[in-house]
């Protein structure tokens, strides 16, 4: 029969209501390692002091396993059965999962459960750092899950994925436009990448991702040329596919002067002793110099904004991409590619 103490702590109610829920998924290792954390990290966050100290004190854990009655709570409409836990020895590493969780990731289906899985971790108290948020963007970009990362963005204070973050930032916008260089570059295409481009512009300016007190100041991302950059190219890609090279609304002419007011804060220099760096610049840069090349025709190339672009671009970006380049042909990777590379050499061909 079940203590009294045991039965008490376990009728309470939780603090922090239903547990997150994911559903089935391409991969049963994927679909295990949910189940860890749902059991062994999302359901103890959930409990009450009491109810913690049955579960993880080693002298409360027959409370748990000498009854005939498991010993049990319920959040939201579940009932979960408690069971004894050792910290160390029961509970995942968040950053190892998170990155086991990614590569697992194959479709669509598996993507959905990494909104409550943030959501969860997040409620546990478990963090996750930028340069982790950075790599997610990244794989999800990658295999095509952007659409989750504007949902993890709109829900930021469960998700904790911050666009203030300038790293995060990039990656997301990097790979907008990575998805669509590979695409077949239809009309509904550039709406996709249009629609995700402004809707991370638009957030920008939202102070749950980018506090009152840092906008405008070093660590906004919308004072970086890179990223303004962006939105120009999105701009004038639009006008150039979709709008007969008309800026009808004046969208590209504001997005061009934004980025060439931003542009003292450039940070042209390419480390020459490894690769990476020159790889980064190129993933970087290439998109804002495609964006500007757009921009002067649409803008007219002898308008004083035209001329301002052409020489932006003939004395800072150019030099900038030829030195990159260079560096990192002479380290392209076994499978003959490096993404700041192949970013360059694409838009280079849609240049021409």
């Amino acid at each position: 029969m079940q203590s009294t103490s045991a039965r008490s702590s376990t009728d309470c109610s939780s603090l922090t209501g239903a547990l997150p829920s994911f559903t089935p998924t391409t991969s049963p290792d994927l679909d295990a390692l949910l189940s860890t954390f749902r059991t062994n990290v999302f359901l103890p966050s959930h409990l009450l002091k009491l109810q913690q100290s049955l579960i993880y004190k080693k002298k409360n854990h027959r409370l748990l396993t000498d009854t005939e009655e498991p010993a049990t709570v319920k959040l939201g409409n579940e009932v979960h059965a408690l069971k004894p836990l050792n910290h160390l020895q029961d509970e995942p590493s968040t950053s190892k999962s998170l990155a086991q969780l990614v590569e697992m990731c194959k479709e669509g289906r598996d993507w959905a459960n990494l909104v409550p899985f943030l959501m969860g971790l997040k409620t546990a108290g478990r963090k996750v750092k930028g340069r982790q948020f950075e790599k997610i963007v990244r794989r999800m970009g990658e295999k095509g899950g952007l659409g989750v990362v504007m949902e993890m963005a709109r829900r930021v204070e469960r998700t904790g994925l911050r666009l203030g973050d300038v790293g995060v930032t990039k990656e997301a916008l990097w790979a907008a436009v990575r998805k669509f260089v590979i695409s077949e570059r239809s009309e509904d295409e550039v709406k996709q990448a249009d629609k995700f481009i402004e809707g991370v512009w638009q957030m920008l300016s939202d102070e749950r991702h980018v506090e009152r007190n840092v906008m405008g100041r070093e660590g906004d991302p919308k004072i970086k040329p890179e990223i303004v950059g962006v939105l120009l190219w999105i701009r004038a890609l639009r006008s150039s596919l979709l709008g007969e090279n008309k800026d009808t609304d004046g969208q590209v002419k504001r997005a061009a002067e934004m980025t060439l007011a931003v542009w003292k804060n450039v940070d042209l220099t390419v480390d020459q002793k490894g690769w990476y760096d020159a790889n980064h610049k190129l993933t970087m840069w290439a998109p804002v110099w495609h964006g500007m090349k757009m921009a002067r025709k649409i803008v007219g190339e002898k308008t004083a904004l035209g001329r301002a672009l052409a020489n932006t671009i003939s004395l800072d970006l150019e030099p900038t991409l030829k030195k990159a380049q260079d560096i990192v042909s002479q380290h392209v990777s076994e499978d003959g590619s490096r993404r700041g590379l192949f970013m360059y050499d694409e838009l280079m061909r849609m240049a021409a």
